[in-house]
């Protein structure tokens, strides 16, 4: 079974790295995945739970807002395998079909200019003493 598996891999246009993406599905509502290992022509998505998945669907990788237009290749209860046709970075203006993907990637979290990011302080400042730990360590 191993010789399989091998022969299968051999087959691949391109390897596929291992990742622990943090990404999104839309089908067409919005649904949470890991994207488990990606190359440039498709990817394996891992779900919490089983989901109904459609054969055409759009991938989001959210930390880099790049999205995925793809089609499921193959499926279980709890991972689909997906076969990329086109991708759309979402900084920039995209189609209608993938305005509520761009919106939500957008909205995701606050904006803060680096100003208002140096006033939260308690995300910042050490505990007092702790720099000076360190100055006598060294």
């Amino acid at each position: 079974m191993e010789r399989t598996l091998l022969n299968y891999e051999d087959r691949r246009s391109a390897p596929r790295t291992a990742t622990t993406l943090r990404g999104k599905m839309f089908l067409p509502a919005p649904v949470d995945c890991v994207i488990a290992d990606f190359s440039k022509h498709g990817a394996r998505l891992r779900f919490d739970e089983p989901l109904p998945i459609s054969d055409e669907l759009i991938v989001v990788i959210w930390s880099s807002g790049v999205a995925y237009e793809a089609v499921t290749r193959w499926r279980t209860e709890m991972e689909a395998g997906v076969e990329f046709l086109g991708n759309r970075d979402l900084r920039r203006p995209a189609p209608p079909h993938l305005a509520a993907a761009q919106d939500l990637w957008r909205h995701r979290r606050p904006r803060m200019s680096r100003r208002q990011v140096l006033k939260q302080a308690a995300i910042l400042q050490a505990p007092a003493g702790a720099r000076r730990g360190l100055d006598q360590a060294f």
